[in-house]
């Protein structure tokens, strides 16, 4: 008789998918110096026609937003972007993409797209839009333990656009 799955079966399977994914994830972008966070933040600039407020950038992000100012600073210190005044605002901050930011970007996207291509299209597409409704199932159990529940912009982009942020 087969054993059903259990949910702590459910969390150590993920944890070892996040696992494998962190692993790959470094050892893709360290021979370009940068980090999943770094390419993350050229992707959105790049998408983003190579401007964006900083505030938006950060709300976009995948990562954690106290360590931002650090990944930005260290961004900006190797010459990937350039940090402006807000024509409008001057308390806000305008991030651009430099020619050697859009640069490295373009080199790098599409070995990156293909790469995501090659492992999430191993999920037959007909099983891809119910493996989406599951994890935001987990997403959203998660928000409210922690009491934080309400719209992710994140999760609203993926259903009604079927891409999210990278």
């Amino acid at each position: 008789m087969e054993r059903k799955p259990e949910p702590h079966d459910l969390l150590v399977a993920l944890l070892l998918v996040q696992s494998l994914l962190e692993r790959r994830s470094e050892a893709f972008f360290q021979p370009f110096g940068l980090t999943g966070a770094q390419f993350n933040i050229l992707n959105l600039l790049a998408a983003d026609e190579g401007r964006m407020d900083q505030a938006a950038l950060v709300d976009s992000l995948l990562v954690g937003k106290s360590s931002i100012s650090i990944v930005l600073n260290r961004m900006v210190r190797d010459g990937l972007v350039k940090r402006e005044e807000h024509p409008k605002d001057r308390r806000q901050v305008v991030l651009v993409l430099t020619a050697k930011g859009r640069a490295l970007w373009r080199k790098i996207s599409p070995s990156y797209e293909a790469g995501v291509k090659k492992v999430f299209g191993s999920l037959p597409a007909k099983r891809r839009k119910q493996f989406l409704e599951d994890l935001k199932v987990l997403h959203d159990a998660f928000q409210a333990e922690e009491g934080t529940a309400g719209v992710d912009s994140h999760w609203h982009s993926l259903f009604s656009t079927g891409k999210g942020a990278p």
